[in-house]
């Protein structure tokens, strides 16, 4: 599946179109600091490159939008992970989009628990792990790119999709 809609987005893949979004929401150190790999400052080319290395990743990475304004990326690729401009913090799109890639991902009968995980102090993105149903699963020290220094990195692991009353099986 290479496009899922949820009551409020479409999670669909990335294109070339949305080089200019990406760069103007990724080059803004309050959403580059949270994210391993991400650089900071996050230029064009930057976007460009990012765009290119997921075409092959149709159904494992998604740009999140909402009637067609790009809000950010999930993807599973090596580990759940997701970041949205802040512009679009706040409004429960990572959890929506997380529970809709996650009901997804544990459809396939061959599905594996994922992993994720947040850098000390990002409190906003431990919520949504947790209510996405992670659990807490060890701790590492991560090099976060735009901060140039490993940091403290709280591991985590989803065995089952999240079962609640905001579950994609209840839309």
């Amino acid at each position: 599946m290479h496009r899922i809609d949820t009551p409020r987005l479409v999670l669909r893949p990335l294109t070339s179109e949305d080089v200019d979004a990406i760069t103007r929401a990724a080059n803004d150190f309050e959403v580059a600091r949270w994210l391993a790999k991400m650089p900071y400052p996050y230029t064009r080319t930057d976007a460009e490159a990012f765009v290119a290395a997921n075409r092959e990743n149709f159904g494992r990475v998604w740009g999140i939008t909402r009637q067609g304004d790009f809000c950010g990326v999930i993807g599973k690729v090596g580990a759940f992970g997701y970041w949205l401009g802040r512009d679009h913090w706040g409004n429960g799109y990572a959890t929506e989009a997380g529970r809709a890639v996650i009901a997804v991902h544990f459809d396939a009968p061959d599905a594996r628990p994922l992993v994720a995980g947040y850098f000390e102090g990002n409190h906003r993105s431990r919520g949504v792990l947790e209510k996405l149903g992670f659990r807490a699963n060890g701790e590492s020290l991560q090099e976060n790119r735009a901060l140039g220094r490993k940091l403290r990195h709280f591991d985590m692991i989803c065995e089952t999709p999240p079962r609640d009353p905001h579950s994609p099986s209840s839309w």
